[in-house]
């Protein structure tokens, strides 16, 4: 499958994790991807074995609308141009709101929220320039649809993100950019280091109506399609991917018997 033949992505916090699986996956469907993160290691390693005709490395603070550019400027130097924008970059910073620093507060709206903004308008304000169609994946979070105990700051975010989506996407429409977001559930990342506790991982798997925990890969084809042409009149949507979990609260409590 090609579905991807001739088009070039930008993944904004592709090293690892899910944005990892998207470049792996973006590349095997004919695509080029510039891998943008600030862990060099590892998107240096990820270009390398994904092939340089094919995936390209860069520096990349999404809370410096600079370094935005540099990373568009590579996608156009290196394989003539940019079609398609997946933000997957994040800042985890936990606790309860009542403990966490403004610092803190800061770090995770910088890289989650005006991150996602900054390397949008970016990426669109070139397509509308040249005239050209695109597609935007940002990735959300269940945890932006719920609140999450002692990651206040990442909900806010995550909840942000999605509604920053909607008015990108209806702002954009008119220039042929579609913008969506994907909102996954647990998923085993380099990430979810508590899910290496035999207890959390099965309380996080026994809540999940389908019986396991995400992997990057079921996020990843959510991903694909929608940025693909399959999905060509899909925007301001929100995809959730998470096994059920989030619609399952009745299933938790006791109740009435109706047998």
């Amino acid at each position: 499958m090609n579905r991807f033949a001739g088009k070039t992505a930008v993944i904004a916090g592709g090293a690892r994790g899910i944005g990892e699986k998207v470049a792996e996956d973006i590349v095997a469907q004919g695509g080029n991807v510039v891998i943008g993160d600030m862990n060099r290691d590892l998107g240096e390693e990820l270009s390398s074995r994904l092939g340089p005709a094919n995936a390209k490395f860069v520096e990349l603070d999404v809370s410096r609308s600079s370094d935005c550019e540099v990373a568009l400027d590579l996608a156009q130097s290196a394989f003539g141009g940019v079609d398609l924008l997946v933000n997957c970059a994040i800042a985890m910073n936990a606790g309860p709101l009542i403990e966490l620093s403004e610092d803190a507060w800061r770090k995770t709206l910088d890289v989650g929220l005006t991150g996602t903004f900054l390397m949008s308008r970016a990426f669109a304000a070139r397509l509308i320039r040249e005239k050209k169609p695109g597609a935007i994946v940002n990735i959300s979070s269940i945890g932006g649809q719920h609140p999450y105990g002692g990651a206040g700051s990442y909900s806010a975010v995550k909840a942000g993100i999605t509604l920053l989506t909607e008015q990108m996407a209806l702002e954009w429409a008119q220039y042929s950019i579609r913008v969506n977001a994907l909102a996954p559930g647990t998923i085993e990342t380099p990430l979810t280091t508590y899910l290496k506790d035999p207890e959390v991982r099965e309380s996080r798997r026994g809540a999940v109506p389908l019986g396991r925990i995400g992997l990057p890969a079921d996020i990843s084809n959510g991903v694909l399609y929608l940025l693909s042409d399959d999905a060509s009149w899909v925007t301001a949507t929100t995809l959730t991917i998470d096994g059920g979990v989030s619609r399952s609260l009745f299933n938790h409590m006791k109740g009435r018997k109706w047998s």
